[in-house]
């Protein structure tokens, strides 16, 4: 009937006002989600209605407007479905994220953390809510910043960027990162380099 969010398109319209019409036809009354006539409106109808001259034109009138109440039923209608779509997909989505088996983490360009997931809090041996706010080198070994900031200005430059640090423990990670599509913060997933696949 119309686009992503639920608006209608021209053809879309064109359905939408058809289906009022149905609606109306077959005796369905509106429902008024859309909001309903204020008491003067009403008044007017009424007085044009009254007067012969102006009967015809008040019941065209009338016609009319209960064919909008009908569209706006049937849009909000359309509009409650999509905001139920949305939310379930956001819901997937985010369950994908938090319970990944990969750390996830969500940074600002300059590396502050802005979130993470419960795999990051798992590697980091931090609470997911700590983690928030503090930069990624405080998570890491000392003598890193130099590495963070290499990854962080070529994923800004590239679109992209992997590369390796190293934890407090000698642990050493593997790192992925993407900008995000407003640019404004980066997407990092960090991976444990096991024994066998390290060759440092």
């Amino acid at each position: 009937m119309g686009n992503r969010h639920g608006y209608p398109t021209v053809e879309g319209h064109e359905r939408l006002r058809q289906s009022a019409r149905d609606l109306i036809e077959h005796g369905v009354p509106p429902r008024n989600h859309g909001g309903s006539l204020s008491v003067s409106a009403l008044q007017l109808l009424y007085e044009r209605a009254a007067r012969p001259e102006s009967a015809g034109d008040a019941l065209k009138l009338l016609h009319e407007l209960q064919t909008y109440q009908v569209e706006l039923d049937l849009l909000y209608e359309q509009l409650q479905a999509n905001e139920q779509e949305l939310s379930e997909e956001l819901a997937h989505y985010r369950s994908l994220y938090e319970q990944a088996p990969a750390a996830y983490l969500i940074l600002a360009n300059d590396g502050a953390i802005i979130e993470g997931n419960e795999a990051a809090g798992v590697l980091f041996d931090e609470s997911v809510m700590s983690l928030a706010g503090r930069t990624l080198t405080t998570l890491l070994a000392s003598g890193q910043q130099a590495a963070v900031n290499t990854l962080l200005r070529n994923c800004t430059e590239r679109g992209a960027a992997d590369g390796s640090v190293e934890l407090a423990d000698q642990r050493w990670l593997t790192v992925r990162t993407r900008p995000t599509a407003s640019g404004d913060s980066v997407l990092m997933i960090l991976t444990e380099v096991s024994i066998h696949s390290a060759s440092f």
